[in-house]
């Protein structure tokens, strides 16, 4: 999978609609609102508000821009797209969220692009784990960037879009499968936003454990390898340790583990 999705362009659009609209609704009206409340309730004045505001169309149009040259990198240099779509979503937040998601999503299925996807099943006769529930930390964050920017702190954007983000990504994650472990194959969901990709121990030339990642080494048709963490933290809070467990146990039994490894 070496192209845009629809769903990504769809964001595109989405976002130029949205600037379309900051530029012409709501960045007007909201200016308006601020001298009104101001007139009427002096001590809430925010300085930095209508200065903000009034460069906030700009900011919607160059964060359109952003996202369509990150597309072109999508293929050629995916960090700088990253990064160009990460100040997007911040310059067009909320609106820039959904395209935000979808280039991420493109952009590991385009690096995952060499294994084998398959239906994220449920298979009751082998261990399996799914994604730990986060959101508390997801309606925490938010909370905590909603009083920020109440209070006038700006950087309270970035605990908003942090929440929005983990709620989104926990949202995706119910339901699926994040690791099963067969007697010859894994079956990982690197992320709550890409599908199941089947593994074989056969194609795995390396593992190695640092703490609660394990860093799989697997081996590419051309003779390249694929390096593919995997995060127990991101498992089951409940079922965390058993995981390890089974999937260490697995590992070795398969060969892949030389050397001891302490569980703790």
């Amino acid at each position: 999978m070496n192209h845009v999705s629809l769903s990504t362009y769809g964001g595109l659009i989405f976002s130029m609609l949205a600037a379309t609209v900051v530029a012409f609704v709501l960045s007007p009206l909201l200016i308006s609102t601020h001298q009104h409340i101001i007139t009427l309730y002096p001590s809430v004045n925010l300085p930095g508000l209508p200065v903000l505001l009034a460069w906030w169309p700009g900011y919607a149009v160059a964060a359109v821009v952003a996202q369509g040259l990150s597309l072109w990198l999508l293929n050629r240099a995916v960090f700088l797209g990253k990064c160009l779509t990460l100040f997007a979503t911040l310059a067009l937040f909320p609106f820039g969220l959904f395209f935000h998601i979808c280039y991420f999503r493109d952009a590991q299925r385009i690096r995952f692009g060499m294994l084998q996807e398959v239906p994220s099943e449920l298979k009751p006769e082998h261990p399996q784990f799914g994604f730990c529930d986060e959101d508390p930390l997801a309606f925490g964050l938010a909370g905590v960037g909603v009083l920020l920017l109440f209070v006038g702190v700006p950087f309270g954007i970035l605990a908003l879009l942090a929440g929005m983000i983990i709620f989104a990504r926990n949202l995706a994650g119910k339901k699926k499968t994040a690791l099963l472990v067969t007697s010859d194959a894994l079956y990982i969901t690197p992320n709550p936003w890409l599908g199941c990709y089947r593994i074989p121990f056969a194609q795995v030339a390396q593992v190695s454990v640092v703490k609660n990642q394990l860093k799989l080494e697997i081996r590419k048709e051309s003779g390249e390898q694929l390096t593919l963490p995997i995060n127990i933290n991101v498992l089951d809070r409940d079922l965390r340790h058993q995981a390890r467990h089974v999937l260490l146990d697995r590992l070795a039994h398969a060969g892949l583990l030389h050397e001891p490894v302490v569980v703790p």
